[in-house]
């Protein structure tokens, strides 16, 4: 996968692993949230279930994350790469360690 990706100003890919932590896991909201902070950005993110590597999604699709069915505890490899990698990544990343603004059990 991060060999088709699209790379970065410096050529690379930005990854790491995020667990859906939230009790409602992936749902509609934090999805919607996740493909409106691409819509800011010309870089590209997907998703990637660990634990089935065959199930990703393009963070740009709204139902493309929602079939991942993405239920708390699932871990999934998070890649950035294109303009504004950087900033996006961290966006991203981040939106996921706070479980996606919302409490968490």
């Amino acid at each position: 996968m991060a060999d088709t990706a699209e790379k970065t100003e410096n050529g690379q890919v930005l990854e790491c692993e995020v667990v859906v932590g939230n009790k409602m896991g992936l749902h509609s909201r934090p999805a919607a949230m996740i493909a409106r902070m691409l819509s800011e950005f010309k870089g590209e993110a997907t998703l990637v279930k660990c634990n089935s590597p065959g199930e990703c999604a393009d963070c740009r699709s709204v139902l493309s994350m929602l079939i991942l069915a993405a239920g708390k505890g699932t871990r999934l490899m998070l890649r950035v790469s294109g303009d504004g990698a950087e900033v996006l990544f961290e966006k991203l990343s981040g939106f996921f360690f706070r479980n996606f603004d919302e409490e968490s059990e």
